[in-house]
């Protein structure tokens, strides 16, 4: 199988994030795509964060809908900081034990991206872990490539970026840390300009979130008195 890995804090979870899950996992043909919130996202340490119980709620129902999309507790369930790389080897072992063997791609913006080497045990994730990079209109891979050797220049001497333009997933290239046998997938996904602050901030001063996120998600907002 195909599966793809859409990790966050939801807080709360909204159509920019469905749209991009599911453009990625029509072009890249995924089995399933994972939604796995956050208990405490580690670049988020000094922001308040709702509840995991309710982040993890509206995650539920706003994926409801879509068979091809599932919502897992094991960030929420293993307490403290949730490190990718912990995620990726727990989900790995869960799925792969005996002779089956499954593809797993993390899917994730570029502007988070672009701070990869600041994440636990990041040169040893993207090598052991496909990633799906979501990029907005116009975004020239180049800019991505120079910006990760950059950044692996500074921490890393051995570390280094290559282009291959073979990428049997779209015309755009991708990249990988030579060495590796895993890959950085820029994919350009349908801009909706939705963030979870912005949402939070609206219901926040009483203002309408329809058609930011789902039905479902709104109502479970105002029952619960989030946000307010």
């Amino acid at each position: 199988m195909r599966i793809g890995i859409m990790g966050g804090t939801f807080d709360p979870i909204h159509y920019g994030h469905l749209n991009s899950a599911e453009e990625i996992a029509e072009v890249f043909k995924m089995d399933r795509v994972i939604f796995i919130p956050a208990f405490i996202p580690p670049h988020k340490k000094k922001e308040k964060v709702t509840d995991g119980y309710h982040r993890l709620m509206m995650t539920m129902l706003a994926t409801l809908s879509n068979p091809r999309f599932t919502v897992s507790t094991i960030e929420i369930e293993r307490d403290g900081y949730s490190y990718t790389i912990d995620t990726v080897n727990e989900l790995r072992n869960s799925f792969n034990k005996g002779s089956a063997k499954n593809k797993f791609y993390f899917i994730v913006g570029v502007d988070a991206f672009k701070e990869i080497f600041t994440w636990k045990d990041s040169v040893r994730l993207l090598k052991n872990c496909d990633f799906i990079v979501t990029t907005r209109p116009g975004y020239k891979v180049d800019d991505l490539f120079n910006v990760l050797n950059d950044a692996a220049a500074k921490k890393y001497r051995n570390v280094k970026f290559k282009i291959d333009r073979k990428n049997p997933f779209g015309k755009s290239p991708r990249l990988y840390i030579i060495g590796s046998k895993h890959f950085i997938y820029p994919v350009e996904t349908t801009a909706l300009d939705i963030s979870s602050t912005d949402i939070r901030r609206r219901v926040k001063s009483g203002m309408t979130v329809k058609y930011l996120l789902p039905e479902f998600v709104e109502e479970y907002i105002n029952k619960n008195r989030l946000y307010k």
